[in-house]
Order: C-alpha cells, then structure tokens, then sequence
C-alpha cells in the first residue's frame, strides 16, 4: 500500500509521499532516446544537461561512461537497447541522474499511484461511472440501463456500496472535526 495516503502537503503526516521520490521530479537518462539521437555509437561523446549540472557521455562498446561512472549497455533478443544498472545489475531504460541507478534501487514511484488516494474508494466510484457512462460526481443520479450492457445492474451495485462506504467515511470525518472543535473550545483556543 505504497500510495494511500496521498500526496498532499501535509506536514504533520507521518505517511506523507516524499516528492523526491516521484519518478516525474527527477531527471533520467533514457536508453532508447540516447540511441535514437547517435549517442551509443561507439567513439560518440555526449553532453547532456541534467538541471545546472552537465553530464558528460562517451561510448565505448559495450560501455557507457557517464562522468566516472561505468554503464553496461546491453540488448534484448529484439534488438532493444537497455541499460544494466551499476548498482543491482537490473535491465532498465532510464538511469536517475545523481546516483546514477534504477528506480527500484532508489526507491522511487509513479505519481499516478498517488492520486485520489486521500479518500478512500472515490477513484473506484469514478472508473465505475464512467464505465456504465454516469456522470464520474459521486452521488450523481445513474442513468437507466442501456440495452447493450450487460453489467449494468453489478457496476451499479458496486457504486451504491462504495457511495454508502464513501459517507460513512466523510461522517468519521465529521465527527473527528466535531471533536477537535470540542477540545479546542474546552481549552479555550476557539
């Protein structure tokens, strides 16, 4: 469960996602562009520009050397290029610069695994509704059923479930705040 708690600033959350740790907040070598560019040919010399800080690129078959550090390139049985991380030996496309290894070796992940996970079960409600063509709102009225779907009736029960879900989540919620509001006012800081 990587991602359930969100991306959100919130500071006091101890399972707050680090934004260093997004893929998308980083800068990466890609194989198959430095390929398609002429970079791996061999006796080319490449600069490539990471931010402020310039990296410098030289090939030697089958090295790759990015500033001191060695990179295997290797290919599938397809013809593909791929790099072979420095650290784990792992296949991969892109090498993160800074450290010069995988993604899984940093322990990075996909923003998109982050999204809509504050509340629990709204991407599901949404992914459903679009499927049966609802409006993607939560609560909306559904549309009666279309002659050609036949999982009309099992799509729509599955939303009714996770709207009841979704309100007994945003009553905890409620009643949380209805809380806080009580000791604050107790304590006199209201």
């Amino acid at each position: 469960m990587t991602g359930c708690f969100g991306l959100l600033d919130d500071h006091g959350n101890p399972y707050h996602f680090p934004p260093d740790r997004l893929i998308e907040n980083r800068s990466r070598a890609d194989v198959w562009a430095l390929q398609q560019c002429g970079a791996l040919m061999d006796g080319a010399t490449t600069e490539l520009w990471a931010g402020l800080r310039g990296y410098q690129l030289a090939t030697h078959a089958p090295n790759l050397w990015i500033g001191e550090t060695r990179v295997l390139v290797i290919w599938d049985e397809q013809g593909r290029t791929w790099f072979e991380c420095p650290a784990c030996g792992r296949r991969c496309k892109h090498l993160y610069f800074d450290e010069l290894t995988c993604r899984i070796c940093l322990r990075l992940d996909y923003s998109s695994r982050h999204l809509h996970r504050t509340v629990p079960g709204i991407h599901r409600i949404r992914q459903l509704r679009q499927r049966i063509g609802a409006d993607p709102r939560p609560f909306a009225p559904l549309p009666k059923r279309r002659r050609h779907h036949v999982r009309f009736h099992r799509i729509a029960d599955e939303i009714r479930l996770l709207e009841q879900r979704l309100v007994g989540h945003l009553g905890d919620i409620n009643r949380t705040l209805q809380r806080r509001i009580r000791i604050c006012e107790a304590k006199g800081k209201w």
